[in-house]
């Protein structure tokens, strides 16, 4: 007698959530923060210490590093390098959501540049890069890496009505965003931060050619590069 199998039924699929943007938690720490926020631009703009300055500092650094552990993971998911867990966290929405933040965190880092008490900048000389009276040049870079990073972002946004090939070309602007955005600290940051970007860089490099090396080796028909589905 041959051997009979028994298939089973796959369970109807749940509608798609995101457990971490669709979270009433995560979405109360969004608020608290953003309402931090918009405290401290309020309270910068009625004063003319350093609060502005100081806080400008914070959310560019945070900013930076969240930009670059983004531009990093991004480089290893869809590879054969990417561990399970991080192939997890972009199941769950992580990805995603950290470009977001720093996206937001940019921006407002940025903003607070308005009300410093010192070298306070219009809203136009921010948006146009070059105009501003302080540091043109590096804060141009800022204003270009972050409209940079909003193309990234929107194009995640939008990526089901893309084709992947656009939407992957489109993704490859984190790279030059994330340059910019580190010529940017280096040439206007007062801090003594060269740990940070010299691990930041180096990390994005690595990741970097690791993808580069692989694409090149599937494109040439290697067997041994075998990839991963759901890759940025």
């Amino acid at each position: 007698m041959k051997p009979t199998h028994q298939s089973f039924p796959r369970p109807a699929a749940s509608p798609a959530t995101n457990p971490i943007t669709g979270d009433r938690v995560n979405a109360m720490l969004a608020v608290i923060l953003a309402v931090l926020l918009l405290g401290g631009f309020l309270l910068s703009a009625l004063n003319t210490g350093p609060l502005a300055w100081s806080l400008l500092r914070a959310t560019g650094v945070v900013a930076y590093l969240a930009l670059a552990v983004t531009v990093i993971f991004g480089a290893l998911l869809g590879s054969r390098y990417a561990p399970a867990w991080l192939v997890r966290a972009q199941q769950y929405g992580w990805h995603g959501l950290l470009s977001g933040f720093a996206l937001a965190l940019g921006s407002v880092h940025g903003l607070f540049l308005t009300v410093d008490g010192k070298y306070a900048q219009s809203l136009s000389a921010l948006l146009v890069p070059g105009t501003s009276t302080f540091s043109p040049l590096a804060v141009g870079m800022g204003t270009l890496g972050l409209y940079g990073l909003a193309v990234v972002y929107g194009s995640t946004l939008w990526r089901k009505a893309l084709s992947v090939r656009f939407w992957r070309a489109v993704h490859l602007a984190a790279y030059p965003a994330f340059v910019l955005l580190t010529v940017h600290g280096l040439l206007i940051g007062s801090d003594h931060l060269g740990l940070l970007y010299g691990a930041s860089v180096t990390g994005v490099v690595l990741t970097f050619s690791l993808r580069f090396l692989e694409e090149t080796r599937t494109r040439r028909g290697d067997p041994a590069a075998s990839r991963m589905p759901g890759g940025s």
